[in-house]
């Protein structure tokens, strides 16, 4: 099972959806009325992939432009050391493919990071810039190290809180 602890109120969402088979433990990362990746779960580490169609239920769409969807989310695999895996699915529609861990926040932070650079205005892409700015504000230098906040909170570059 996905690691999921309190994510219901974040954007993007992470569903479970049955669009590639009902064999395997299969998810679906939306927004707004749009799919963009899907995430097929193994016993460590999971597939992450963009997302080629629409749920079959019609509840969500495939992003209209893939070819930005596919731009921006192998810019991000590379931001992040990410290897991934261009791929044509059965209707030969390219979508790329890379292993994850099996960890719900990271997975909303890699698709936030997609829909930021695509643009794509949600919840969590706010939160992100948002968090860009303090890490900016309260940074000593620009090497991109984490800067410290109070009480053993950090901020990183990309935008995330650690503690320590």
């Amino acid at each position: 099972m996905l690691q999921m602890k309190q994510l219901e109120c974040i954007m993007p969402i992470i569903e479970t959806s049955h669009k590639l088979s009902s064999d395997q433990e299969e998810y679906r990362v939306c927004s707004g009325s749009f799919v963009f990746f899907r995430v097929i779960v193994g016993e460590n580490r999971c597939r992450l992939m963009t997302a080629t169609a629409s749920e079959d239920t019609g509840e969500y769409r495939a992003f209209d432009d893939q070819k930005r969807l596919l731009d921006s989310t192998l810019s991000v695999f590379a931001d992040l050391d990410m290897e991934s895996v261009l791929k044509e699915d059965h209707a030969g529609r390219q979508y790329l493919e890379t292993e994850v861990f099996n960890d719900a926040k990271d997975l909303v932070h890699v698709a936030t990071t997609v829909l930021d650079r695509l643009g794509f205005e949600d919840i969590s892409v706010l939160a992100l810039r948002e968090m860009k700015a303090v890490h900016n504000e309260f940074s000593t230098d620009y090497t991109g190290e984490d800067a410290y906040l109070s009480d053993g909170m950090w901020v990183t570059a990309d935008g995330r809180l650690v503690q320590r």
